[in-house]
Parts: structure tokens; sequence; C-alpha cells
């Protein structure tokens, strides 16, 4: 008797595989989703400036057509709601304002950051 269990069974039949089936990206994907991600490091930085911090943030759904080219949520102090209106009125302003931003259409989801 040993301190160490014998060596596991594998599995009893080959059964099927699980394959990698996806293609790596071209290079015009990758340099997309490269700007995409710009754009949302952009907005992230006029966000922090306009709301004075970011919690967390988190870019999804990096489309690579269709109306907007991803989601990106932010979340940001909250001080009052007239407040947090006016200041996301104004972050729209500056990213409309914004050469990058203003051809990379983003959704934005700008929320309470919550300690």
């Amino acid at each position: 008797m040993g301190f160490f269990p014998s060596t596991p069974a594998g599995p009893q039949d080959d059964g099927p595989t699980i394959e990698h089936t996806r293609e790596d990206p071209t290079v015009e994907e990758a340099r997309d989703v490269y700007i995409v991600e710009e754009a949302g490091r952009r907005a992230r930085a006029i966000a922090h400036e306009v709301f004075g911090g970011v919690g967390r943030s988190a870019l999804t759904g990096l489309g690579l057509g269709g109306p907007f080219r991803g989601l990106l949520r932010l979340d940001v102090p909250f001080h009052s709601l007239e407040t947090h209106h006016d200041r996301e009125q104004e972050f729209l302003a500056a990213v409309a304002d914004d050469a990058l931003l203003s051809a990379v259409p983003l959704l934005f989801v700008v929320g309470p950051h919550v300690d």
C-alpha cells in the first residue's frame, strides 16, 4: 500500500475531440480591433477628466460591423442625478469633438461607481 494513487485511467474510448476552428485574424481585423480598443482608452480618459475618475471600465462586443463598434461601460463617481446628467452631456460633447471617437461609434453605458 502506497501513499500515491495509481495512475489515473484515461477515457475508455477516444470519442469526439474538440478542435480549434477559429482562424487567426487578418491584419485588417487585428487593426480594426486595435482602433476600437484605442477609442475605448480615449473615451475612458475623457470620462476620467469629466467625471473626476473612473472606477471600472469594460469594452465588450468588439463588432466589426453594424452601427456600433463596441459597448463601453464606465463606472464613474456619482454625486447626484442632476450633476451626473450634466457631466454625461459634457462627456458626450467631448466624445463628439474627438476625431477618433467621432469616427469609431461606441455605445456608452455610464453608471455609478460603487466602492
